[in-house]
């Protein structure tokens, strides 16, 4: 058997050996699970609200939102390993368990980097170089960077809609204050069916963006329509929480951290989601079941994919701020990745992927002067979906590719793979056209004398520089979508995609950060994009 050679230096390696280990030396891992768990989702989530209250903009609080469902892996990860079971949730602000906390998610803001960085390594995708306690990659990371910049810039218009831009004018907020009672640094109130609905009503725009998928997909236990009923349930009343919070504290003038976190007991939530939802209570408790951190046998829990935390056998922590910062058709999707059970039904629901793109194309452009063309021809791949404007002669093919977004380097990895396979497929089907393939144009109903171009079309991601074309743009759907909404003529749009006119500038639209990241006597040199615009990159 060949001995695979590790892509990493032995010097490297005893770095990261020392890098891995560092958080143990943190306080916060000496109390029980309950008490440290609370203490770290009680400082991140009052972090987070002065975050979102200094910085304004859909990018600036997109960003604050994923930088807290990114961070909170790594340290709710090492509580839940080294804590002792069990324990109560303290309800109280301690200056040192304060900043132990503080310390504990700063350190997670920096080993994440070094996670990334490592693993492509590992991988060969990185050459690292270790210069004195300094690490950095060896190649020029640069070159091409728009094309990461353009999903960073795009995410915000699809998934991450502010909650600044949801109208509140039907809020409940009197309602809540008539029934909150402040005490010293304490806050309560009473929640009903009635405030829980009005709060998911206005909501619900905000739902509507992050669960695109047919709510009808049933799966083993219960269906995507009872899932986003029971997550919009818990959300809402998470966000109510978060509002009372923000009363008390305004005319209360007390610090309401100590009531920051939703702590219910197991058989209230289970009765009050049973309640407010209108699931039943076996289907509630199935999806309890994956939600709750640590669950399912899942070897590597994570806060996004489980963010229903067990503090012990009978309390809940529910952090506001990560339920609401949440994707969670896209995690649950993740989730059922990685359980057997669930990861074959799966397979066969998402095979109905392109047919639900493509519907998005036809039912917004059924209005204009296109026709549309799908379906299989002899030794070729298939048309996903053609777009053909006959009075001027022209055909866009589209390469429709429906895969969950990566968050993750592996993931990457392999939808890059995705990605390039479609930019092949395409070019296979532009090569028949230029040598008249009888078949293809046949189905098409076009002749030689028809400009023919390609696009793969993304749902979620468009991938790197490393895997683009320069004759097969990249992009995502909603946005050509968009631009075929707004633009009468197919050539037009034809050039905007060949000349990439879609992706953003350095300089106008983002700017490349070069920031050195810190753990113990150990720096990295990295980088990280940083948008020059305050709301969503959407060119049309």
């Amino acid at each position: 058997m060949t001995k695979t050679t590790d892509k990493v230096s032995p010097e490297l390696r005893e770095v990261e050996k020392e890098i891995d280990n560092y958080y143990k030396s943190n306080p916060l891992l000496k109390l029980p699970f309950a008490a440290a768990a609370w203490s770290l989702l009680a400082y991140a989530e009052n972090w987070q609200r002065r975050q979102r209250h200094f910085h304004s903009g859909t990018q600036a609080h997109a960003i604050i939102a994923d930088d807290l469902v990114n961070e909170l892996k790594y340290p709710v990860s090492w509580l839940y390993k080294v804590c002792e079971p069990g324990g109560q949730a303290p309800f109280v602000f301690d200056g040192d368990i304060f900043k132990t906390s503080q310390d504990l998610l700063k350190l997670a803001r920096e080993y994440r980097w070094f996670v990334l960085v490592y693993t492509g390594a590992t991988n060969g995708w990185i050459e690292l170089d270790l210069q004195g306690s300094t690490i950095q990659p060896k190649d020029d990371f640069f070159m091409g960077i728009e094309y990461e910049a353009y999903d960073r810039l795009v995410k915000p218009h699809k998934s991450r809609e502010s909650l600044p831009l949801v109208n509140f004018d039907n809020f409940p907020r009197e309602a809540i204050e008539r029934s909150l009672k402040v005490e010293v640094n304490r806050f309560s109130y009473k929640l009903n069916p009635k405030i829980v609905s009005d709060t998911m009503t206005v909501l619900g725009p905000l739902f509507d963006r992050k669960f695109l998928l047919p709510s009808e997909w049933q799966f083993s236990r219960y269906s995507l329509r009872d899932f986003r009923r029971v997550f919009e349930t818990i959300s809402a009343m998470a966000y109510i929480r978060s509002i009372a919070q923000t009363i008390a504290e305004n005319q209360g003038g007390i610090n309401g951290y100590a009531d920051s976190i939703y702590v219910p007991t197991c058989s209230e939530l289970l009765g009050r989601v049973v309640r407010y939802s209108g699931v039943s209570d076996a289907k509630v408790q199935s999806i309890f079941d994956d939600l709750t951190y640590g669950n399912r046998g899942i070897k590597h829990p994570d806060p996004a994919l489980q963010p229903l935390i067990k503090l012990n056998s009978k309390h809940y922590a529910i952090m506001p701020s990560l339920w609401l910062s949440l994707s969670p058709e896209r995690n649950l999707t993740v989730l059922f990745n990685k359980l057997p059970s669930e990861r074959k039904i799966y397979a066969k629901l998402v095979d109905e992927k392109e047919c639900f793109m493509r519907q998005g194309f036809t039912d917004n452009l059924s209005g204009k002067d296109f026709r549309f063309v799908w379906g299989s021809t002899a030794d070729l791949p298939d048309v996903d979906l053609a777009v053909i404007q006959d009075s001027e002669k022209m055909c866009l093919l589209l390469e429709l590719k429906w895969f969950i977004d990566p968050a993750e380097i592996r993931e990457i990895v392999e939808r890059s793979a995705e990605i390039e396979k479609g930019i092949s497929q395409s070019l296979k089907l532009k090569r028949a056209v230029t040598d008249n393939h009888k078949p293809l144009l046949e189905k098409l109903n076009i002749d030689s004398s028809y400009r023919v171009e390609v696009v793969v079309v993304s749902e979620n991601w468009i991938g790197y520089v490393d895997v683009q074309s320069p004759e097969v743009p990249v992009i995502r759907a909603d946005h050509l979508i968009g631009k075929l909404k707004t633009t009468a003529s197919l050539q037009s749009i034809m050039k905007w995609l060949i000349d990439r006119k879609y992706l953003p500038k350095e300089g106008t639209h983002f700017k490349v950060i070069r920031p050195t990241h810190t753990i113990g006597k150990w720096s990295l040199k990295w980088y990280g994009i940083k948008p020059l615009i305050r709301d969503a990159f959407f060119p049309l």
